[in-house]
């Protein structure tokens, strides 16, 4: 329950992230920052993971072994931050 909550406040923040950089209350290199670091946290912490393999193979299977996530939840939620990052990350390099 508390891996749910945790990830559902990780895709609000970065919700948030969005929300504020839309409505131009963060600077586009300020969002770009924060939903990269986002990304790098959630990335690492799956690695971390993962620690039993090598580091190539716990990078690939992040994305073609779903049986290695911890929950759905936390793949959704990883997912949907990946989403959410390319979307930031194209609007700022547009924007700036």
């Amino acid at each position: 329950m508390l891996n749910r909550i945790i990830n559902g406040l990780v895709v609000a923040t970065m919700v948030g992230v969005l929300a504020l950089f839309e409505l131009g209350m963060i600077a586009p290199g300020d969002a770009f920052f924060i939903a990269v670091a986002i990304v790098v946290v959630f990335t690492g912490q799956q690695l971390i993971a993962r620690e039993q393999m090598g580091l190539a193979q716990a990078a690939s299977s992040m994305f073609t072994q779903p049986q290695t996530w911890r929950s759905r939840s936390s793949l959704a939620a990883y997912f949907v931050c990946l989403g959410l990052a390319a979307l930031v990350t194209a609007q700022a390099v547009v924007f700036a």
